[in-house]
């Protein structure tokens, strides 16, 4: 019997190389449009404006009655974001949780875990609806757009909202969410609104910024103050790249130290643990006592009592900010999605 001939004639012929290298750039460049990056119309990552839209078609508004969060992810998943339940949902957390963002966009109740351990949060089953802060991220456009078939340019659209109503014709003059929240993967701390107009009105020339400077660094929902010197900062903010360096902010009651504020995110109980084990070695024997009095009123509330009232506190806080996470470096690098689709670092 022949053997019979395989014609390969009109098939695409390509090196193996050449392949796996477009393939892995392929995937590449989906991974960062469609789920690392915020996008400089809106401030969103794909999944968050997912959520969003899904929440103001289910009529989960600030005013609205709390709904399990499961509801939320199964529509998230099974109609706009084609990822598991546990990812979408971790998302949706650290939306709600007001450690991470200064304006929370997603009102949750139960456990929605804690500065000292932010994945300790419970599962699905927990209630949400949208904050007040979230009226920004959705609008009656967004139904306006869908019933008059797109020929408004409100927003694009590809089954679902590409972008936030109105934040593509705005997006020179609309303070961003992704400034406003920051982001641990773009490495921007979240910052108030006043400071980031305050910012915008700088940059346009503002005698009324003229006149108070430029603001001081970003503010995170945690507190704390930035040490690093002003150049710093004004290079970071128009290179779009740089560091800072923040630090906890302190208070002295009776002759003891109370901490109040720390960097963003930094736990409390990463740093109790890092005194605690100075304390052990012997490190620290000016210090007689650590105590962690946070509660509900008073979040971060660390108090660290001397051996004595001849104890050079000034010195010892120099040497706690030095050992500890009292006092962290942060990376910036302001990397979204243009409004033309392409990534890039921006001021």
């Amino acid at each position: 019997m022949k053997e019979q001939q395989l014609n390969f004639d009109g098939v695409e012929k390509e090196s193996l190389k050449d392949f796996a290298e477009r393939a892995y750039l392929d995937y590449s460049m989906y991974v960062i449009l469609d789920r690392a990056l915020p996008h400089l119309g809106d401030g969103l990552k794909p999944v968050q404006r997912r959520i969003v839209y899904a929440m103001s078609e289910l009529g989960l508004a600030a005013g609205a009655k709390h709904k399990k969060s499961a509801r939320t992810v199964g529509d998230v998943i099974g109609k706009f974001h084609p990822h598991g339940d546990s990812a979408c949902y971790e998302a949706m957390v650290h939306m709600a949780q007001d450690f991470a963002y200064r304006y929370p966009i997603v009102d949750g109740q139960g456990n929605w875990g804690s500065t000292d351990d932010p994945k300790s949060f419970a599962q699905c089953d927990t209630p949400s609806r949208g904050s007040p802060g979230m009226r920004r991220c959705c609008s009656r456009n967004w139904v306006r757009a869908r019933s008059t078939g797109f020929r408004t340019s409100t927003v694009r659209w590809r089954s679902r909202p590409c972008c936030r109503p109105g934040a593509e014709f705005a997006a020179q003059r609309r303070l961003r969410d992704s400034r406003r929240h920051g982001d641990r993967h773009s490495a921007a701390q979240p910052a108030r609104s006043g400071e980031g107009l305050r910012g915008a009105a700088r940059r346009s020339g503002s005698q009324h910024a003229q006149d108070h400077g430029q603001h001081q660094g970003p503010r995170s929902a945690t507190g704390g103050e930035i040490v690093s010197p002003r150049d710093d900062l004004v290079q970071m903010y128009e290179t779009g790249s740089g560091s800072f360096r923040a630090r906890a902010t302190y208070e002295i009651e009776d002759g003891q130290i109370v901490i109040d504020a720390l960097p963003f995110q930094v736990s409390g109980a990463k740093v109790q643990e890092q005194i605690a084990a100075q304390m052990q070695q012997k490190k620290l024997p000016m210090v007689e006592d650590l105590r962690d009095e946070s509660d509900h009123e008073n979040p971060t509330r660390l108090v660290i009592v001397p051996k004595s009232n001849r104890v050079d506190i000034q010195a010892l806080m120099t040497h706690l900010f030095a050992t500890t996470d009292l006092e962290r470096n942060y990376r910036v690098n302001l990397n979204v999605i243009a409004m033309d689709g392409r990534p890039r670092v921006m001021d």
